[in-house]
């Protein structure tokens, strides 16, 4: 069975597909896959001994590993690849119609609003939050590493108390939504794939899974009760097995010293020290936001120096002469930064000198557009319509943004309030940082219309704009995540004509449906490893978008 593909890619409607499968179907697949060299990467290690390691195959939907089984029994071939191509599904075969420039809305194409989350998003380590670059490394695998929670036990209200009675039911993700059962107190025992979580490290690793809806019967290692482990997690008995994949990571990202961990995670050195080295302004930035810059804002240097060329943009797989073409360039793109962290002025500085030709790996990069002033970066808070507060809903909120350097008399004053006023001013923008509002969504229980709001259906409002958020906490639950959709709603009615004069925030499963064209949850292992994985994943929601009209 295929999946019904639009544009060459599952819809939201094919989610429910995945739920035929069993957990027994799920192991006999990963077994099969672990034993077979078209699921892995060899890898020759740049060490003194030169052994040669394997690198686990990723997986983003059970489609995919159900074609690349049958690839696997078509083929008698064994073909080694690089790390960023073990994680790309080269055995597509699923068929759909090819649009290219020819759609009829293609020539008619919205302003794109790229929002990029910061931390694990774009850029690994948070010292503000505790993580150093090499924990962050750890965390990132961990998340992807999924095991088995069939027949697991369970620590119920964190006591020692097992529940071992085979009449409970097993633990499972619903197709097409969140947990159904909280598995912070599991202790796996097995990875996904039936192998046992403390096999030592010359095993075969499991292969990863970073797709948008957990296989039945499973979960991440991040998400289970030795998520204590993740900031060490190839270092410690579970994970050791994707060490090398650690190391592939560090040696890629350009850590020091990436084949061991201090006891403080930062091996080359702690996080402050590493900045303070030469070029330090870009360390531990993915190579991947750098060539997603490169892509949507194009270099506007013109004359180069002799024997210099232009700056290299990554191939992008899948974009020409394959199942969905290639857009058309939007008519203008902003950028905007979003972080519920402190860490906006560093971002600002190096994206700024990135623009002014100043990263050592694209010195011939120039385009003044992405300069970012200390005067662009605000913060963002919510507050309500109704002054008593006694009586105050959820629809009469308002989010506003005031500057974040400015005098303490002009201190929290909004420059900007209301969803219009905002997305005007943003309109007029090519950048922008925006620090969210991290003690409202904590206090509405981290609830995704609380977080970070991007908005839909702006047409209506006179704008005619595609907002995309990419930011690893966007979760498939519709009462946690970090990212929420505002979305116009009618008010009154004037004759036969709606007047659109405010917006609201999507819940639940109405805001899940839109993951792939305003959400764009990023397992970071992807961008890591993929250059090109932020182009493809925003190529892909502009045809989803596209495709709506």
């Amino acid at each position: 069975m295929l999946l019904t593909t639009r544009g060459g890619f599952p819809t939201t409607g094919t989610l429910h597909f995945y739920s035929s499968f069993s957990s027994l179907h799920i192991g006999t697949h990963c077994n099969m896959m672990t034993k077979n060299n078209n699921c892995l990467t060899k890898k020759n290690a740049e060490s003194n001994d030169d052994d040669d390691f394997l690198l686990p195959k990723m997986y983003s939907t059970l489609d995919e590993i159900d074609r690349h089984l049958r690839c696997i029994t078509d083929s008698s071939t064994t073909t080694a690849s690089s790390a960023a191509d073990a994680t790309k599904d080269s055995c597509d075969t699923s068929s759909s119609a090819t649009y290219g420039y020819e759609h009829e809305h293609a020539n008619n194409l919205p302003h794109l609003f790229l929002h990029f989350d910061v931390n694990e998003t774009i850029l690994l380590g948070d010292p503000a939050g505790g993580d150093s670059v090499h924990e962050c490394v750890n965390k990132i695998i961990a998340k992807s590493a999924f095991v088995s929670t069939s027949g697991i036990h369970c620590h119920e209200n964190d006591s020692d108390n097992l529940l071992n009675d085979p009449a409970k039911p097993t633990i499972k993700r619903s197709p097409s939504s969140g947990n159904i059962c909280d598995t912070h107190q599991f202790e796996p025992t097995h990875w996904w794939n039936g192998m046992s979580i403390d096999n030592d490290c010359n095993s075969t690793p499991p292969p990863l899974y970073t797709g948008w809806t957990y296989p039945p019967n499973t979960c991440p290692y991040y998400r289970t009760r030795y998520k204590v482990h993740a900031k060490k997690f190839t270092s410690s008995l579970h994970g050791q097995v994707y060490r090398p994949l650690y190391d592939e990571l560090c040696q890629k990202m350009g850590l020091k010293n990436c084949a061991r961990d201090d006891d403080d995670g930062s091996g080359g050195g702690s996080d402050l020290q590493q900045q303070q080295q030469p070029s330090s302004v870009f360390q531990n930035f993915l190579p991947a936001f750098w060539q997603t810059l490169i892509y949507y804002f194009p270099s506007t240097k013109t004359e180069l120096p002799n024997n210099e060329s232009a700056p290299s943009l990554v191939v992008v797989a899948g974009l020409e002469g394959t199942a969905w073409g290639r857009l058309p360039p939007p008519p203008k793109v902003t950028l905007v930064l979003r972080t519920f962290g402190l860490d906006l002025p560093r971002v600002a500085i190096a994206i700024s000198e990135f623009a002014k030709g100043n990263h050592p790996d694209y010195p011939n990069y120039s385009n003044e557009d992405l300069i970012l002033a200390e005067g662009d970066l605000y913060c963002s808070g919510w507050s309500y319509h109704n002054k008593n507060g006694n009586n105050a809903k959820e629809e009469e909120l308002v989010y506003s943004l005031h500057r974040a350097n400015t005098n303490q008399e002009e201190k929290g004053k909004p420059v900007y309030s209301g969803d219009d006023d905002i997305l005007n001013f943003l309109q007029s923008k090519n950048i922008v940082g925006i620090q969210d509002n991290y003690p409202f969504w904590r206090e509405n229980n981290h609830a995704p219309w609380a977080g970070k709001p991007v908005w839909t259906n702006t047409r209506v409002h006179g704008h005619d704009h595609h907002h995309v958020l990419l930011d690893d906490n966007i979760h498939n639950d519709p009462s946690d995540g970090g990212g929420g959709i505002r979305v116009p709603v009618v008010v009154e009615k004037d004759g036969s004509s709606n007047n659109y004069n405010r917006y609201e925030s999507l819940h639940g499963e109405e805001a899940l449906a839109l993951h792939g064209r305003h959400l764009i949850r990023v397992p970071t292992i992807r961008p890591s490893l993929e250059d090109d994985w932020f182009i493809r994943q925003i190529e892909k929601a502009r045809w989803l978008e596209l495709d709506k009209y």
